[in-house]
């Protein structure tokens, strides 16, 4: 935790980019929201960039601890589609900072992955988890013919897609859907699927 302004300040950001992206944020508006001026926005950041840089870093690493650590708990596809999810769903705001620099080309996500490989690892390790048999993991794997990164990815981008925009379902549904409610159906979905499987013969 930042102490005072910081805080604020950095607070304002992570609202400010989640709602408008890198490049639509205003240093203005971030101080705005923060209640203070520019200048000193300055004095604690060098650059918007280096702002943004700075969430975008944070919430990434943070997610990604989340994540690890809740599959600890478990194993297979169920796992890695509830940890993907719990972790999205308790930052919202954070999952739309996310979602809009991958919407944007991820260009300075590019940057930090670079510069810190490692950060790519969780996702790496979810994808193990799927593998059949991998690990000695016990819990459902992949079907066969499915990519266990690019499911991580997809499960990941769902989440984070949902969870950044939950509250617009209304326009469509006619009704409030809660966080739980989200989970639970995401997690059927991604786990279960859309069509009813064909009876064994």
């Amino acid at each position: 935790m930042r102490p005072g302004i910081a805080e604020r300040l950095w607070q304002a950001a992570r609202t400010e980019f989640s709602q408008r992206g890198y490049h639509g944020a205003r240093v203005q508006g971030i101080a705005r929201r923060a209640g203070c001026n520019v200048a000193l926005l300055y004095r604690h950041w060098a650059s918007k960039k280096a702002l943004y840089v700075d969430i975008l870093r944070t919430v990434w690493i943070s997610q990604s601890q989340e994540i690890v650590a809740l599959l600890g708990r478990g194993g297979g596809a169920p796992a890695v589609v509830t940890a993907y999810l719990e972790t999205l769903f308790q930052d919202p705001v954070g999952a739309e900072v996310v979602v809009r620099e991958l919407l944007d080309g991820a260009p300075f996500l590019t940057q930090v992955l670079e510069a810190e490989p490692a950060l790519v690892q969780p996702l790496r390790d979810a994808a193990a988890l799927l593998v059949p048999g991998a690990n000695g993991v016990a819990g459902p794997a992949l079907r066969p013919g499915l990519d266990p990164a690019m499911v991580v990815l997809s499960v990941g981008g769902l989440a984070a897609f949902v969870s950044s925009a939950r509250d617009v379902a209304q326009l469509f549904t006619g009704r409030s859907i809660g966080a739980d409610e989200w989970r639970s159906h995401l997690h059927d979905l991604l786990v279960n699927g859309i069509v009813p499987c064909p009876p064994r013969s």
